[in-house]
Order: C-alpha cells, then structure tokens, then sequence
C-alpha cells in the first residue's frame, strides 16, 4: 500500500492534514470522498533513505516547545478543556513530529491516564524537570499556570543560548576570515613566490613559511575537513557523545574559562530552582532536578551531598554553609529565604545577580579576545613580509 499526505476541509469548513493509507490515488480520492472531505491537496509521500531522513527531518526545536506550552497555557487559562486546548493546537502546528507527539498526547488522555503520564509516555520532551513541573501543577490542580512556568523555563534556556552566539558572532567571523586569509597566502601566493628562486638558498624565516605552507597543501586541507565533516554528521546521528562530553570537560577546566562556567552553572540553577518552586515543586525535588543542569562537578557533586543532608532534617543555612565552592551571598541569601519563606524569589533575585555577573564577563572576555585575535592575525602577516623582503635581499638571481 502507498501513502499519502492530504489537506482537506470538514463539512463545517475547518481545514486540516492527515495521513492516509490506499493502492492508488484514486482510491485515496475516494476514501476521502466517503468521509465526506474537501480534498484541498493530495500527494504520495516517497519513501527516503534512512541517513538523509536523520539528517534532514525537521526536528522539534526549543522555540517549538516554548510556543506550545505558551499557547496550551494560555488555552487553559481562558476555561478551554485539556483535550479541545490539544486538538485546537494538532491543527495550528506545522512540522510532523510535533503534530504525532501532540496526538499521542491525546490518545493517552483518552485513555483515562493523567496528564503527566500521557506527556512521559509520548516522549513529548526529555528534559525531566519539564515533566516534574507538569506533575506538580496537576497534583495542585494549576495546570494552565505550570505551562506557564515551563514556557517561561524555556523561554530562560533560549534567550541564554542567543546572548552567548550573539557575543561570539563576531570573534568567530574574526578566526574564520583570518584562517582564510593565511589559506590564500599559503596556498596561491606564496608556493608561487617562491618558486620564483628555484635552487636559490633560501633564509631561514622563508625555509619556516615553507614547512607552515605544508600543513596548507590540498591533501592535508582535505583530510582536515573530512574528520570535522564527519565528526559532525556522526555527532547529529548520536554518535561520539561522550568523546564530545570529554572534549568540553576539559575546555571548561581552562582557567580562563571555569569562573566563567561558574557563574552560567549558578545562573541556569537558580533560574531552574525558581521556575520549579513557582510550580509547586517540593525543594528537595527541585534541588535533585536542577543540579542536572551543572557542568562543573564539585558544585553538583556538592548539591547531591546537600539532597541527603536536608532530608537527614539538616537546615538549608546550616547545609549551604559548608560549601566552599558557593559564594557568600548565595550562602546567605538561601538562609534569608529559609527564614522568611521566600526561596523562590530568592532564587529568581540570585538568577539575576548571576546572570548580569555573567553577561559582564562575557563582554570583558571578548574585548580582549576580539583585539588578540587581530593582533596575532598582524603579528603572522608581518613575519611573512618581512621573509619575502629577506628572501629577495638574499637572492642574487631570480630566474623568470
């Protein structure tokens, strides 16, 4: 049997896609025919290759998941039912994973499952802190306001991603023109100066560029984006994720980079601790989630040792105290919290302290990076004149 992809309208005018299943387009036409659909748009959907699907399919991106969330928010806010808020959102979204995802939903909730069930068994998100908070707020009955919080999550996660590329757009068009500025000098323009000399003894700063030229040559150019073009197709295909794991871990033990990377890790956890509060989350379970979201090791490993202590009875004061990898007015804001029954809004005030610390540095980081890179850029260039000046002062011949 063949498959096909149609757009049709209901007898009550309202406009949908669907799959459907039929030995001919003819007979498809019918079938629709007989539920008595306007056939709008009717094609054979051919099957792909395994590989070009991995690679090519639209996948469901973070500002998929934020507009859903958002939008079922505010559906529920407005008294629309949990299964007429899906239905209406399966018929507004575009991309086919999020359309079967949704229906899944659905299907579960008509079973009778509850909502966090339907959402964990239709694979709809893996982060597990979304499916805790959406636990939460059914357990409290507050549903429309536990999307929120998850919309609002994700919103964090998103605009965090887009500071951070917005900041190296600029070092990194830096590196790239200046890699390919050397391209063209080591591969046009200097084999061909050089080979102006013939036999002539060259000087020692020419007989450097000649052996730096090497690396430059076709063949080794190839080779060198074979391995990252194939680096990054098994990477999207799940491959390599502990190699790429090892590669960050030791990135991010860079001096230059670890006080940096200590201030994202307590930017993203306070955001995480007061998104998951504000949805009625316990805190021991808030603090198990959001500790996931550490890269540094001491501090998470120090979160987890601080999950057995609190249960143990100990007070947030008295188990943040002993840490020496937190600062100070993170130790005492949480004990302020503790005492006046403000944790959440103490967290969202550290998620700002640490996020604008966070920004600055970033900003301080790449001023001096942007200037290194031009100077080290002139610092190249200039060796290379002044080995071309020193090889025709050298040569006594030129043969043309």
């Amino acid at each position: 049997m063949k498959e096909f992809v149609y757009k049709a309208s209901d007898p009550s005018g309202k406009v949908f896609t669907g799959r459907l299943k039929a030995n001919s387009e003819r007979e498809a036409i019918s079938l629709l025919r007989q539920r008595q659909y306007l056939i709008l748009d009717l094609k054979e959907e051919r099957p792909s290759s395994g590989i070009y699907i991995s690679l090519k399919k639209r996948r469901i991106s973070e500002e998929d998941y934020y507009s859903f969330f958002r939008e079922l928010s505010i559906l529920l806010r407005s008294g629309v039912p949990m299964d007429r808020a899906l239905r209406i959102l399966v018929n507004s979204v575009e991309k086919e994973d999020l359309r079967n995802s949704i229906e899944k939903i659905l299907e579960g909730l008509r079973e009778g499952k509850d909502v966090n069930v339907a959402f964990r068994e239709a694979n709809f998100i893996s982060q597990p802190q979304v499916l805790s908070m959406i636990s939460a707020g059914e357990s409290i009955g507050n549903l429309h306001q536990a999307f929120a919080n998850i919309a609002d999550f994700i919103q964090f996660q998103i605009q965090l991603r887009r500071e951070i590329r917005e900041a190296l757009t600029y070092p990194l068009f830096l590196v790239v023109a200046s890699i390919l500025s050397l391209l063209v000098i080591f591969h046009v323009i200097l084999p061909k100066f050089f080979g102006l000399f013939g036999e002539v003894s060259l000087p020692l700063p020419a007989k450097i560029l000649m052996s730096m030229g090497v690396f430059f040559q076709g063949k080794v150019l190839i080779f060198v984006g074979m391995v990252i073009v194939g680096a990054y197709i098994l990477r999207r295909l799940g491959f390599l994720e502990r190699e790429f794991n090892l590669g960050k871990s030791l990135i991010f033990r860079l001096p230059i980079l670890r006080g940096l990377l200590s201030l994202l890790d307590l930017s993203r956890f306070s955001y995480a601790m007061h998104s998951m509060l504000r949805g009625g989350l316990d805190f021991v379970d808030a603090l198990y989630l959001s500790k996931n979201l550490i890269y540094t090791a001491e501090l998470r490993n120090f979160f987890e040792n601080a999950i057995f202590e609190i249960r143990r009875g100990t007070s947030l004061k008295e188990t943040f105290s002993r840490s020496e990898k937190l600062p100070e007015i993170f130790k005492h804001m949480i004990a302020v919290g503790e005492e006046t029954a403000s944790l959440k809004e103490v967290f969202f005030e550290l998620y700002q302290i640490y996020n604008d610390k966070f920004t600055s540095r970033v900003k301080r980081l790449l001023a001096l990076v942007e200037p290194l890179i031009i100077t080290l850029t002139g610092i190249i260039v200039g060796f290379i004149v002044i080995s071309l000046i020193l090889t025709v002062m050298s040569a006594g011949v030129i043969k043309l």
